[in-house]
């Protein structure tokens, strides 16, 4: 029997775990700590976590796997066939990095492919590489169709509460206060895997709407685009968002919420669009 491509990821791609059985792909789970006590991602289900998370007085803090890590999940992989492995931003987290380290032990049998995203805005390169090694594709073909996948992706990020900007100190408390007070809502974007800020929006109903109108206008090709829709705490926003998106014809929608590690970054209420 001819060897098969072993695709592995990480948390942070917050595949539904159907999804992840449906496509055969073993997932690395990152670290979070919160109040004293490290766990997995994915250790808690997100409504649990979300509530732990608003308790906290300071945010959780989260961890890349190790390289050893890696190493344990490649060593018997690498028995069924080469390994591909698909990490979140090397902009966002050591992942890639560590990923890499433990690469190297095994030679050309195992690619490191930086997804230059996170959350189902990497999941939907996984699934596509998925596609792609049903298709009988040789790891090489594999990496160059995702790599133009990558390079055409983009990723939008509706953050609906600034809390946790705050107490990352990515936001300055008063600019926060202010921000509420005057229902300013931040949209984000992923710039070469990077997030940056691309609009400041008043009202939360016109930053949703802004999110279609730019998917809408600014999306090439969309027939050919699996769209991932996460969210942190907030299906119905999530649900509006695929209904308005749907007529739009994608490939496929995939839903899902997102784990610790990206809800922690992206806070209570965020909803994040990959297409």
């Amino acid at each position: 029997m001819a060897d098969t491509i072993q695709i592995v990821t990480d948390t942070t791609a917050d595949l539904p775990e159907d999804l992840v059985e449906e496509l055969g792909v073993t997932v690395v789970p990152l670290n979070v700590t919160l109040e004293g006590e490290t766990f997995l991602d994915g250790t808690y289900p997100p409504e649990e976590f979300l509530a732990m998370m608003n308790r906290a007085k300071e945010l959780p803090r989260t961890s890349q796997p190790s390289p050893g890590d890696f190493v344990k999940v490649f060593t018997p992989l690498l028995e069924r066939g080469p390994v591909l492995c698909m990490t979140m931003s090397s902009k966002l987290s050591g992942t890639a990095q560590s990923a890499t380290v433990a690469a190297q032990m095994f030679g050309d049998r195992v690619t490191v492919f930086d997804t230059l995203s996170a959350t189902l805005a990497e999941g939907a390169q996984v699934i596509r590489a998925a596609e792609l090694v049903d298709e009988g594709c040789t790891v090489d073909e594999v990496v160059a169709e995702i790599t133009r996948y990558r390079d055409e992706h983009r990723a939008l990020v509706a953050v609906s509460d600034l809390t946790n900007l705050v107490k990352g100190g990515r936001l300055p408390k008063w600019q926060g206060k202010l921000a509420d007070l005057m229902k300013i809502k931040p949209l984000l974007h992923n710039v070469e895997g990077a997030i940056e800020p691309l609009e400041k929006i008043r009202g939360i109903d016109h930053m949703f709407q802004r999110v279609v109108e730019r998917v809408r206008d600014e999306t090439e090709n969309i027939g050919e685009r699996i769209v991932g829709i996460s969210h942190a705490g907030n299906l119905e926003r999530a649900n509006w968002l695929a209904d308005q998106v749907r007529p739009l014809g994608p490939k496929r929608i995939v839903m899902g919420d997102m784990g610790c590690v990206i809800s922690t970054h992206a806070g209570p209420g965020a909803v994040i669009i990959g297409v």
